[in-house]
């Protein structure tokens, strides 16, 4: 399913609010502003390490697979009603690596485009 970021915005204001979480609760707990937040859920940006922060927040509250899943409803009981800790592990350290790539990636990045910035000069 191609899915768009207004759809992924939408499901994530959903989520939130079923699970009974303000913008703000879920903006500290995923260490982002409370703007971003708002752009998310509105599918006006979708930041590929906010994405990861916000799933990673969600992963023991949510079927994953069911975020991404054309029946989507919030409504539907695939929102879990307690965190499994162990069952969730290998999902885990699996965002972390990839947290860890990307955060990499955009310090490699920024690197680059101040090196091309100067010779701009």
């Amino acid at each position: 399913m191609d899915m768009d970021a207004r759809i992924l915005g939408q499901r994530f204001r959903q989520i939130r609010k079923r699970l009974g979480i303000t913008q703000k609760q879920l903006a500290e707990a995923t260490n982002l502003t409370q703007s971003a937040m708002s752009r998310m859920e509105k599918g006006e940006e979708i930041y590929a390490s906010a994405l990861l922060s916000i799933i990673f927040y969600y992963q023991g509250k949510i079927d994953l697979n069911y975020l991404f899943a054309p029946e989507f409803d919030a409504e539907s009981g695939r929102l879990l009603s307690s965190f499994r800790d162990k069952e969730f592990l290998p999902i885990r350290r699996q965002l972390d690596i990839i947290a860890d790539i990307i955060s990499s990636a955009n310090e490699t990045c920024l690197s680059h485009i101040e090196k091309l910035k100067k010779k701009c000069l």
